[in-house]
């Protein structure tokens, strides 16, 4: 800007000197109608108009005599215009980035003797004082809107001044702001994503000035038809740990999307067989689990479960706890559930519940022999790519499977007394974790599925 300036000055005085090699017109007269040739004026601003008469340029009354002049145009943003008479109109707006001082500016008007008039013009520009300002276009969309989730909004234009830095935050995925700096605009434009979660989406558009003074401007995007798919998954590198009963646990951490978070955590659900006191807390798509083991508890592998509840779907994932206890208290456990247990990789979940743990065998040929749960008489075993379940008297048991990221991927229920053989063959060959839980016990165990 300050290039500008200089060059503008520069070109005056050497148009200054160039007009100073032509002779001065005896014959031009001059009169100004309106207007003053020298002006005080704020930068971006408009100038008083001022209109020149010139007579006795021995032309025609339409004929616009030969001139020169600087090129108010260009330097100032200011325009001229010749009128009958001949009569030369200078108007316009003094540009915004002029920096403040005085400047001058002439015309040269030519008779038909080639002999030349003067005109010259003082224009003293002042600095304006940039107010901080940001306020809704009437002209543009409404501030509120509500869009079908994969349509567009109508555009959305604020215009500021003497803004330095701005921020827009909110605005539910798809849509975007733009600046322009010229116009002095910001506006929000496009279409939201068809797959965001429906509702209401509060957005904020804040401008600073360069002394940190703050305007905002917030409104709404209602959001309708999202076909936002709910997920949660582990995100802790423990995916198990032990703990001793009575201590803490490491904290876990899952991450969530597309899940609608309040302060009492109402679209999730915390089960799992862990018990103790455990607190729950949200920082952005994280939620941890922090807490204690009850003391009382016994020996074996229990889960943390959450689900997460969303406006398409709901998604699940856990992670183990492994509990032990003092030495001696673990060792008699053993031998006293030895006698009625299959040799196993897992431990059970709740053990006062159930003494019986599931083999994962190298050999999928072999039939593993079905255990007896003495407590809640459920007896369960797997082979060859069946899970076997027997409930000697009616009541609820749910049987669910999990790959090993916490995705539930099959679940069974049942309530009469029967003997069920689950096929898991048609899963991807791998890893699983499997859990049945009656009214009085839950037990996990972990499978390979060949």
């Amino acid at each position: 800007m300050k290039k500008l300036v200089s060059l503008a000055i520069v070109l005056f005085f050497a148009a200054t000197a160039f007009a100073e090699e032509y002779v001065a017109s005896q014959k031009i007269t001059q009169q100004v109608l309106s207007g003053e040739l020298a002006q005080t004026v704020y930068a971006g601003d408009d100038i008083e108009p001022v209109k020149i008469l010139y007579e006795n340029t021995g032309l025609g009354e339409d004929a616009v005599p030969e001139y020169s002049s600087t090129n108010f145009l260009e330097n100032f943003g200011l325009s001229k215009r010749w009128t009958k008479g001949p009569a030369c109109e200078i108007a316009g707006e003094m540009r915004s980035d002029i920096v403040a001082g005085t400047y001058k500016a002439y015309i040269l008007v030519q008779d038909d003797e080639g002999k030349f008039a003067k005109t010259e013009f003082e224009f003293t520009v002042l600095e304006k004082e940039k107010t901080l300002s940001l306020k809704w276009n009437e002209s543009s969309g409404d501030v509120n809107q509500e869009v079908t989730a994969g349509e567009s909004i109508t555009p959305i234009v604020f215009d500021y001044e003497g803004m330095t830095s701005y921020s827009v935050s909110g605005l539910p995925s798809g849509l975007t702001k733009t600046l322009d700096s010229k116009k002095q605009k910001i506006m929000i434009v496009g279409s939201v994503n068809s797959d965001v979660m429906s509702g209401d989406y509060e957005y904020k558009v804040t401008v600073w000035n360069e002394k940190d003074d703050e305007k905002s401007v917030s409104g709404t995007i209602a959001v309708v038809g999202g076909q936002a798919r709910t997920s949660i998954k582990l995100f802790s590198d423990n995916t198990s740990q032990e703990v001793l009963a009575g201590n803490e646990i490491e904290p876990v951490v899952f991450q969530f999307a597309n899940v609608r978070v309040d302060e009492s955590l109402s679209s999730f659900k915390f089960e799992g067989s862990l018990k103790g006191s455990f607190a729950y807390s949200v920082e952005g798509n994280k939620l941890t689990c922090s807490g204690t083991v009850d003391k009382n508890s016994k020996g074996g592998l229990y889960t943390i479960r959450i689900i997460a509840i969303g406006e398409n779907n709901n998604d699940t994932a856990f992670a183990n706890v492994n509990v032990t206890r003092e030495s001696v208290e673990s060792s008699s456990s053993v031998e006293a559930s030895s006698s009625s247990s299959v040799a196993a990789s897992s431990s059970s979940a709740e053990p006062s519940s159930s003494s019986s743990n599931i083999e994962e065998s190298s050999s999928s040929e072999q039939t593993i022999g079905i255990a007896t749960v003495a407590t809640s008489g459920v007896k369960f075993g797997y082979a060859n790519n069946v899970l076997t379940v027997a409930m000697p008297n009616s009541a609820m048991l749910r049987v669910q499977v999990f790959d090993m990221m916490g995705h539930l991927v099959e679940s069974f229920a049942e309530t009469e007394a029967s003997s069920k053989n689950f096929s898991l063959a048609h899963l991807t060959k791998g890893n699983y974790v499997v859990r049945i839980e009656s009214a009085r016990s839950v037990r996990t165990a972990r499978i390979l599925v060949k």
